[in-house]
């Protein structure tokens, strides 16, 4: 009997947890959701222990400047990897988040004030393509993979 030396092609499963897109995507996301976790924590820190109850606004901003903080450090060394370690790729990473700041609120205001959708429509959609912007941009420009 003779062997044949057939080269198994790989599994669709196979094929996108090798897939690089995928895999920053997906480390990407789970950043995502501990920003928000900083973004939060801080927050409340902030405004029930730390006295600020009466500075919301400014107590976000800085929970919020935490969680972008969180972002560029998890986002270059973990899911892109990046060797660059400059104030030009943090300068470029706050400009896409602040971006993407205007994009989610615009798409917001766009589906529920022009398309009247409901709320969680409008935020979902908010939400993915604020997450689409910051994501392409990260990967293309910001640390450049």
């Amino acid at each position: 009997m003779i062997a044949q030396d057939k080269k198994m092609e790989p599994t669709i499963f196979q094929r996108l947890t090798q897939s690089t897109w995928l895999r920053q995507a997906v480390k990407f996301g789970m950043v995502g959701v501990i920003n928000t976790l900083v973004d939060a924590g801080v927050y409340f820190a902030l405004t029930r222990w730390a006295g600020m109850i009466d500075l919301p606004v400014l107590a976000k901003a800085i929970s919020y400047s935490c969680g972008v903080l969180n972002s560029f450090f998890w986002n270059r060394l973990w899911t892109f990897r990046s060797k660059q370690n400059s104030w030009k790729n943090f300068a470029l990473f706050v400009l896409v988040n602040l971006i993407g700041v205007g994009i989610n609120s615009s798409v917001m205001a766009i589906g529920m004030n022009s398309l009247h959708l409901i709320e969680v429509v409008s935020f979902l959609l908010a939400t993915a393509a604020s997450l689409g912007w910051n994501f392409l941009m990260s990967k293309r420009v910001v640390f450049r993979t």
